[in-house]
């Protein structure tokens, strides 16, 4: 029979929380800025939720450890958005599409749980070149600056949005100062399509689209 004092998961639930609750009592006292103690009681909410999830996900049941094991997201992102690289890649090129003019249209699943990995990014950071327009079940992400697009991906080290095509053949590149580049996340089909256009200049520099 087990030892009634033996900690169990409930039990080690408490005790860490009462460590963190300890923790930020003496952090309050050092604090008198209301915005910073905001920011304070914000992070250790998070902690006690990120505790009790570390502890379920290690001592409860099969379900339990399924639900609340902490899965790392950006690996996943990180790869989403290297397809969506390839993708743009793969179709810039000096032939123009009868279908879709100088454009790239392309669309892949992406889970729930990574896109909001993506979409914190994206409304944490400056709001330059960048426009999100939210509607129940909808997310539309529409860019009007390269760079702004290209330091999203920079993150995620894909590099920027310039290809070469060849000794002589001139290079292609995404245009999105005046043709802007839109992703849309579809939640309930958990897919994020992509539509950018990009344009071609010859060896000379000189514009072909």
């Amino acid at each position: 029979m087990a030892d009634q004092c033996e900690a169990n998961e409930g039990k080690l639930i408490i005790s860490i929380k009462e460590a963190l609750n300890r923790e930020k009592s003496k952090f309050e006292r050092r604090i008198s800025n209301a915005y910073k103690l905001k920011d304070l009681n914000n992070t250790f909410q998070g902690l006690n939720k990120l505790a009790e999830a570390v502890v379920k996900g290690t001592f409860g049941g099969l379900r339990e450890r399924a639900k609340y094991s902490i899965g790392e997201l950006y690996p996943m992102l990180q790869r989403s958005m290297i397809h969506a690289k390839t993708a743009i890649f793969r179709r810039s090129s000096s032939k123009m599409s009868k279908v879709h003019p100088w454009m790239v249209c392309f669309a892949f699943p992406m889970p729930q749980e990574v896109f909001n990995l993506l979409h914190k990014e994206i409304l944490g950071r400056t709001r330059y070149g960048v426009e999100v327009e939210e509607k129940p079940g909808s997310v539309a992400i529409k860019f009007s600056s390269l760079r702004r697009l290209c330091n999203l991906f920079d993150q995620l080290d894909c590099g920027e949005f310039r290809k070469q095509l060849g000794e002589g053949k001139g290079e292609a590149k995404l245009i999105v100062n005046y043709k802007k580049g839109t992703m849309m996340y579809i939640a309930k089909k958990e897919l994020l399509r992509a539509k950018f256009y990009y344009g071609y200049w010859n060896s000379y520099g000189i514009s072909q689209h």
